[in-house]
This record gives structure tokens, C-alpha cells and sequence, in this order.
């Protein structure tokens, strides 16, 4: 069991992302050990160490020092967010494609228009 906060943090993402600590120590260049120390026996570190982790995680470095609560209440309004964006992109999107659809019938009915009015025209 994790012994501190960013040790219980990086215990949540190490299994979310289904690594193991080993591959977190090698891509965040921290030392195994060091690793084993913040998350299993919640030993204390140096910022930089910490940031080199969150980087590795692609974590904001404040998401270290989360409880799991806070981490599932940040992300559930990421992805509201991230849902909300979709929604908007997705409205704008489909507006624009019936608005170039209403153009192009527009301009290929006053072109066929355009094709009548001189056939008929051609015939007098």
C-alpha cells in the first residue's frame, strides 16, 4: 500500500496504464529503487524527481499530490469538457456541410436554370 500521496497517485496511474515500475523508472530516468521507495514505502522527494515522473506519466505535475476522489472528479470534468467540445465541433460541422450542400444545389439550379433559359432561347 502506497505511503503518501503522490505514491498512492502514481500506484493509480502506473496500473491505469498497465505499467509496471520499472518501465516508469526507465521513462522518467529515475532509478528503480527510487521509485520503489515513493510508491511502496512513501519515502519523500525532491521536486525535479517528481516532475520527471509526472512527465513521463503525462500528468500534470499537481496530479501527483491528488487522492483518487480528486483525480476521478478531475476527470470526469476533463471529459465532460472533452464531450461538451464534441458536442459544438460535431453542431458546426454538420451546419456547415448543409449550408455548402444549400450552395452547390443552389448554384446547380440556377446553372440548369441558366442551360433552359438559352435552349429555349436557341429554339426561337
Amino acid at each position: 500500500m502506497p505511503g503518501s500521496r503522490w505514491g498512492e497517485a502514481i500506484a493509480f496511474y502506473l496500473n491505469e496504464r498497465g505499467w509496471t515500475q520499472r518501465q516508469l523508472a526507465e521513462k522518467a530516468s529515475v532509478r528503480p529503487n527510487t521509485l520503489t521507495n515513493l510508491v511502496k514505502h512513501g519515502r519523500d522527494s525532491d521536486t525535479a524527481t517528481l516532475s520527471r515522473i509526472a512527465a513521463a506519466l503525462k500528468v500534470d505535475l499537481s496530479e501527483l499530490f491528488l487522492t483518487r476522489e480528486q483525480v476521478a472528479i478531475l476527470r470526469s470534468h476533463r471529459e465532460s469538457r472533452v464531450e461538451r467540445l464534441t458536442e459544438a465541433v460535431m453542431r458546426e460541422l454538420s451546419d456547415t456541410v448543409a449550408r455548402v450542400v444549400r450552395q452547390e444545389l443552389a448554384r446547380s439550379q440556377r446553372k440548369d436554370a441558366g442551360a433552359r433559359t438559352k435552349r429555349r432561347a436557341a429554339r426561337r
